[in-house]
């Protein structure tokens, strides 16, 4: 073969074919499932149709789309009535702080005295607790499920806070140290068992340690006179 001689055909200079576009794949919904998402998901709060909304907030009134409000959404729109005020978790929670902080306090007293002294502490605490969240939720954070089991999701969250806190005062930390211990603690118990946002958490931790602690001085006082 000749250098001036044409290359032949198949001397490996391809043409290469234009890929073609993947096509997006639907999933498969089941012809119930396709009937629910037409209907309107309304918000618990102004009944604004929040279907395809990627936003965490309603455009119409500013409602934080919490999981609970997207799961209260989702059972009134599928005619399911969520009125249930049992928390297992909750339950475990205030079982397990109160079990703490009873024997803590009931070492440190010497006496049972010491137990009846934290229920006090505890039932003081819890009471506080639910009028500051019950004021909060009317003036900016809203009901997004049944009062009863509300209740048991605080007590759950302060059964636990008060028995870490009954704990930490046994840890030779200093007293700042020892509050921010603490205040993180119930922040994120009452951001994950009330599932709201973090910033309302730590609004609505500071105000009840701040009104607990006005009450115990307050106590302390008439005490003394």
């Amino acid at each position: 073969m000749t250098n001036d001689q044409a290359p032949a055909d198949d001397s490996g200079i391809f043409e290469l074919a234009p890929e073609e576009v993947a096509k997006p794949v639907k999933r498969w919904i089941s012809p119930a499932e396709a009937a629910k998402q037409e209907k309107s998901l309304l918000c618990p709060k102004c009944s604004y149709d929040l279907r395809g909304l990627r936003s965490d907030r309603c455009p119409e009134c500013g409602k934080m789309l919490t999981q609970t409000a997207v799961r209260q959404a989702e059972n009134k729109r599928d005619g399911i009535n969520d009125s249930s005020w049992y928390d297992p978790r909750a339950v475990l929670f205030a079982i397990v702080g109160l079990v703490i902080g009873g024997t803590v306090w009931g070492i440190a007293a010497g006496s049972i005295t010491g137990v009846y002294q934290f229920a006090g502490y505890f039932g003081i605490t819890v009471v506080i607790g639910w009028v500051v969240f019950f004021v909060c939720s009317v003036m900016w954070i809203g009901f997004d499920q049944p009062l009863r089991k509300t209740v048991v999701q605080i007590i759950g969250a302060y059964g636990l806070y008060s028995g870490v806190a009954s704990v930490l005062e046994l840890i030779p930390l200093p007293g700042i140290i020892t509050f921010f211990i603490a205040m993180a603690v119930l922040v994120s118990l009452l951001s994950e068992m009330l599932d709201i946002d973090l910033q309302d958490a730590i609004v609505i931790s500071l105000i009840v340690i701040i009104v607990k602690v006005m009450l115990m001085t307050y106590v302390f006082y008439l005490s003394l006179g």
